[in-house]
């Protein structure tokens, strides 16, 4: 954790004696992997790609029809599917 060549171990506030680093290791590779999950869906959408069928059938709502950006697509969901 924190390994510098020529220091050693950066804490300067002695934390890895009181915590478990591993689990932090862990999470950190984690939330990273999802970061990058989300910009990759992000580009995924600007560019075009949508996956075929219906969002929501009964409200004839197809995922082609849901319009790119944060808060346009975000409007674009009927309250059923927010409900869910």
């Amino acid at each position: 954790v924190g390994f510098l060549p020529p220091l050693g171990v950066f804490d300067p506030l002695g934390l890895i004696e009181t915590r478990n680093m591993a689990r932090y290791e862990v999470m950190e590779i984690k939330h990273g992997r999802a970061a990058m999950l989300g910009f990759l869906h992000i580009i995924l959408i600007e560019a075009g790609a949508r996956f075929p069928g219906y969002l929501s059938p009964s409200a004839g709502l197809k995922f082609s029809d849901v319009p790119a950006g944060c808060f346009a697509s975000l409007e674009a969901l009927p309250t059923a599917g927010w409900l869910q």
